[in-house]
C-alpha cells in the first residue's frame, strides 16, 4: 500500500513518531511530504532549515528500520501532491483530518479513487494537552513533562463552578496552576440543545490560557421526561476539545411551568436562605450539592485526556 503523510517535523516528538509508526505499519511505501522552507515562511512559522529537518527525519527512520521504505520530498502547499498522485492512504492527526477530506474531494473531482484516511489520536503531554513542536520550543513542556505553570480560565463568575474546576484540576495535576474566572454573557435559562451550545460558547471565549472551561446547566427532554443537568466543554490552547456531562435528575412539572414563565431555575425554586448556591440537587435531596455534581461533569470531560485507551 502506498501511504502519504506530511508535516514540518521541526522537532521530532512523540506525536510525530506515532504518525510515522502508523504510516509504516500499514504502508509498503511511505511518501513523506516535508514542508519546504518557503512553505514554512508562508505559513508564518519558524523552523529549522529543510535540509537539517530532512537529515534528522532520515536518522530517525533509519533507527527504526524504515528508511528503505521512505521517500521524502518537499511539501510546498497544504495539500502537496496527495490530490493527484497514485496513493492508497493518508495518515493524519485529528488536527488535519479535515484537510484529508478536502484532498479526497479534489481527487473525486479529478476522477481518482479516494484515499483511505487513518487518523492517529493526539499524543498528550502530562498536562492533558497535545504535544507540539511549538510547545516544546516555548519551554512549556520537555518531552511529555509540563515544566511551566499552567493557566486555566473558567468562563464564569459562578464561585461554585470555579471551585469545582480548581478541586478537580488540583487533584489531577501535580504542577503549579493559575486560575482565572471570566464573566461570559449567555442565555438566561438554556433548554435542550442550547445547553451544549452555551457550554461551547463559554469554552471558546478565553484567550492566553492553556485551558478554557465552559460549564452550562439547564433542562433537556428525553423520552418525554425533563432532566436537570450540566454539560462541560474543555478546550485547550491547541483547539483540542473534550466533553462531559454531570449526572442528571428528573425535573418536576411545577418547576418546568415556572421556567416557562421566564424565570431562571434559581428564581423558581424556593430555596431556604443561604442555600441557593448549593443548587437544585441540594433543594431536592439535602444529600448532595451542586459542587459535587459539577466536579463529576468536569472529570468526565477530562477523561479523554487521562487515558491512553481512549
Amino acid at each position: 500500500m502506498k501511504v502519504c503523510i506530511g508535516g514540518t517535523f521541526d522537532i521530532l516528538h512523540a506525536g510525530h513518531m506515532a504518525l510515522l509508526k502508523k504510516a509504516f505499519e500499514i504502508g509498503s511505501i511511505v511518501y513523506i511530504g516535508l514542508s519546504s522552507d518557503e512553505f514554512v515562511r508562508k505559513s508564518g512559522k519558524e523552523a529549522k532549515p529543510y535540509e537539517e529537518r530532512k537529515k534528522a527525519l532520515e536518522k530517525f527512520l533509519a533507527s527504526k528500520g524504515w528508511k528503505s521504505k521512505a521517500f521524502i520530498s518537499p511539501l510546498d502547499t497544504v495539500y502537496g501532491t496527495a490530490p493527484f498522485e497514485d496513493f492508497d492512504a493518508i495518515v493524519v492527526s485529528p488536527e488535519t483530518v479535515e484537510r484529508a477530506r478536502e484532498i479526497n474531494d479534489i481527487r473525486r473531482r479529478n476522477g481518482l479513487k479516494e484515499l483511505k484516511i487513518y487518523v492517529v489520536p493526539f499524543v498528550l503531554a502530562n498536562d492533558g494537552i497535545p504535544i507540539s513542536s511549538s510547545r516544546i520550543k516555548n519551554g512549556e513542556i520537555d518531552g511529555r513533562k509540563r515544566v511551566k505553570p499552567m493557566k486555566v480560565c473558567i468562563a464564569t463568575k459562578n464561585e461554585i463552578k470555579a471551585e469545582a474546576v480548581k478541586q478537580v484540576f488540583d487533584e489531577l495535576f501535580d504542577f503549579e496552576i493559575f486560575y482565572e474566572s471570566v464573566a461570559i454573557q449567555t442565555k438566561k435559562q438554556p433548554f435542550g440543545r442550547e445547553i451544549f451550545e452555551e457550554a461551547v460558547k463559554r469554552a471558546s471565549s478565553c484567550k492566553n490560557c492553556d485551558y478554557c472551561i465552559g460549564i452550562e446547566a439547564g433542562i433537556e427532554k428525553q423520552h418525554g421526561i425533563h432532566f436537570i443537568g450540566q454539560i462541560v466543554v474543555i478546550k485547550d490552547k491547541t483547539g483540542f476539545t473534550t466533553y462531559g456531562k454531570s449526572p442528571s435528575f428528573q425535573c418536576p412539572d411545577w418547576l418546568i411551568e415556572e421556567i416557562k414563565k421566564g424565570k431562571e431555575m434559581k428564581e423558581a425554586i424556593p430555596f431556604e436562605k443561604g442555600e441557593e448556591s448549593r443548587g437544585a440537587i441540594w433543594y431536592f435531596s439535602h444529600k448532595m450539592d451542586r459542587l459535587e455534581l459539577t466536579k463529576l461533569g468536569i472529570f468526565m470531560a477530562m477523561l479523554p485526556r487521562l487515558t491512553k485507551n481512549f
